[in-house]
C-alpha cells in the first residue's frame, strides 16, 4: 500500500474510533480496564511446584506426565520475560529427562530458547526453531493446553469488548470478548470470550473460537491464594469439536522462594531438581 493511502486509512480509523461510544460497565470500568487488571493480578515473582498433565482422547487410555518445575519472572528487566526448568518424574521410564526454556518479551517477536536433556545420552540439546512455533512436534503435540493458552496474553495485542455481566458457578463475572489486532504474531484463535471474576479479576473461564468463528474449546481455571499471590491449582481445556481434554494440576506450590539465575542452567538440567536454588 502506498504511504499516502496508509496514512489516510489510519487517519480514518482514528476519526471513527474517536466518535465510538466507550463501553463502560456500571462499575466505571471499561473492557480494557478489566483485562488490564486481570493481566496484572499478582502471581508471584518465582515458584516451585509439581505439575501433572492428564491427556484424555476419545477411545484412548488416559495418559499422564508429571514434572517438578521451577519458574522465575523477570518483570521486563532485559529481553527475557521469564525462565522455567522442568524435571520429568512420571512415567518412570523417562525419569531424569529435563527441559529448560527462556521466554522473551512478546513485543520483541523473538523465538524463545529451549533445551532438552536426555540422561541416556548425557546430552543437553537445544531445540530447533527452524519451523513455525505452532508446528513444532513435541510430546505435548496432542495437548489442548498449549503455550498460547498457558501464558497470559498481552492486553494490547487484542481489542476488547464488554458483552455482559453473568454469574458463573456462583461468582459474578464480567464477560469480555477479545479479538486479535492482527499484528503478525501467531495466535490460532479468531476470538476469545473470557469470564473474569468481579471481586478478584481472576479469569474463571475462556471460550476460544477457531478461524471460521466456531467454538473450538473451553478452558476453565481453579485458583489458590499463596500469601499475596494467586496461582493455578487446576486448568482444564476441552476441545468441543473433538471431545479431547487436557487437565493441568499443580500441587506442592511454593511462591516467592528467591530463586536465582543459577537455577536455570544446563548444569542444573543434568544435576536434577536438587540443583535448583
Amino acid at each position: 500500500m502506498e504511504h499516502s493511502k496508509a496514512w489516510i486509512g489510519w487517519l480514518g480509523v482514528v476519526f471513527i474510533v474517536s466518535f465510538l461510544p466507550l463501553r463502560v460497565h456500571a462499575d466505571g470500568l471499561s473492557a480494557d480496564d478489566i483485562v488490564k487488571k486481570s493481566f496484572a493480578v499478582d502471581g508471584g515473582d518465582d515458584s516451585l511446584s509439581r505439575i501433572s498433565f492428564i491427556f484424555q482422547e476419545n477411545g484412548q487410555p488416559e495418559r499422564r506426565l508429571t514434572y517438578f518445575m521451577a519458574w522465575k519472572r523477570f518483570k521486563g528487566a532485559g529481553d527475557i520475560d521469564s525462565k522455567v526448568i522442568m524435571f520429568r518424574e512420571f512415567p518412570p521410564d523417562a525419569k531424569g529427562v529435563s527441559y529448560m526454556g527462556f521466554f522473551y518479551r512478546p513485543e520483541l517477536n523473538r523465538n524463545d530458547e529451549e533445551w532438552l536433556y536426555l540422561p541416556e545420552l548425557r546430552l543437553v540439546r537445544k531445540l530447533s526453531h527452524s519451523g513455525p512455533k505452532h508446528a513444532k512436534e513435541e510430546e505435548f503435540a496432542k495437548s489442548e493446553l498449549r503455550q498460547y493458552d498457558l501464558v497470559s496474553r498481552d492486553p494490547g495485542a487484542d481489542g476488547h469488548q464488554l458483552l455482559r455481566s453473568e454469574a458463573l458457578e456462583g461468582v459474578d463475572c464480567y464477560v469480555i470478548e477479545s479479538t486479535p489486532k492482527g499484528r503478525g504474531d501467531y495466535y490460532p484463535y479468531s476470538k476469545a470470550v473470557k469470564w473474569i471474576a468481579k471481586d478478584s479479576f481472576l479469569p474463571r473461564r475462556i471460550d476460544y473460537y477457531d478461524e471460521k468463528g466456531k467454538l473450538l474449546k473451553q478452558q476453565t481455571f481453579k485458583w489458590k491464594q499463596v500469601g499475596d499471590a494467586w496461582v493455578w491449582e487446576e486448568v482444564a481445556a476441552e476441545n468441543v469439536q473433538t471431545g479431547n481434554k487436557t487437565t493441568l494440576r499443580i500441587s506442592d506450590i511454593r511462591v516467592n522462594v528467591g530463586l536465582t539465575d543459577d537455577a536455570f542452567t544446563k548444569r542444573v538440567m543434568q544435576v536434577g531438581m536438587e540443583g535448583v536454588k
